[in-house]
């Protein structure tokens, strides 16, 4: 029996340190709010930062699987943890601004290049904060969204700021989507929607990756 405990504690050991490493330099906070530096980033210089959403709230977990998406562009990441579905927009938006409050003050991130990344009921939220806080979100990748956001759409304060929609071509959302690109096309919105194979679903990274380029390459454009 003992040496039955001993391997069960030594293989709990091995995946408590396996996690640990693959959540390296991945910084968690008192409100569980994370934040990730790219290992070869040039601090010295101001980068673009990406806050990203999740559904039941994003964890280090989530900032782990995008490590590959940060080390590639140069991004900085956070996520908000407390912002999930199933609350209300403000109390979302207040946790949301929180959490940007900590990005800008204590990380070297360009405040005019901020995005902000959700699927589904937080790709709703994060169209939200933009439509919210132009001066301060650049722009926004939202997948599967719907058009719930558009309570507090405001065309005339979203001058150089840039939206990035997927969906699928079997998402329930779709019509929504279309809705929207043509509605921020009226406007002279910088915007684009990318309609892929399959049903209701998060991006795969390389998705989320296009989503990243376009905004990065879009706004740096704006800069000149």
């Amino acid at each position: 029996m003992g040496i039955r405990i001993t391997k069960f504690l030594f293989l709990i050991s091995l995946l408590f340190n396996f996690s640990l490493q693959g959540a390296e330099n991945i910084v968690v906070d008192a409100d569980s709010d994370c934040f990730y530096i790219p290992n070869a980033a040039d601090t010295t210089k101001f980068l673009p930062g990406l806050i990203v959403l999740s559904c039941t709230g994003a964890d280090a977990k989530d900032l782990d699987s995008l490590r590959p998406i940060a080390d590639s562009l140069d991004i900085i990441m956070a996520s908000c943890h407390k912002s999930k579905n199933h609350r209300s927009f403000k109390k979302n938006d207040n946790d949301i601004m929180a959490t940007y409050e900590k990005l800008v003050r204590d990380y070297p991130v360009d405040i005019r290049r901020i995005f902000i990344y959700g699927f589904s009921g937080m790709g709703v939220q994060a169209l939200a904060e933009l439509f919210q806080h132009p001066e301060d979100f650049c722009g926004v990748v939202a997948v599967c969204a719907h058009k719930g956001c558009l309570n507090f759409f405001r065309p005339g304060k979203l001058k150089n700021r840039f939206i990035y929609l997927i969906s699928r071509d079997k998402d329930w959302n779709l019509n929504d989507n279309i809705s929207m690109k043509n509605l921020f096309h009226n406007y002279g919105i910088m915007d684009t929607l990318i309609v892929s194979p399959g049903e209701h679903s998060p991006p795969t990274n390389k998705e989320l990756l296009n989503g990243l380029i376009w905004l990065i390459e879009n706004s740096i454009r704006e800069k000149r």
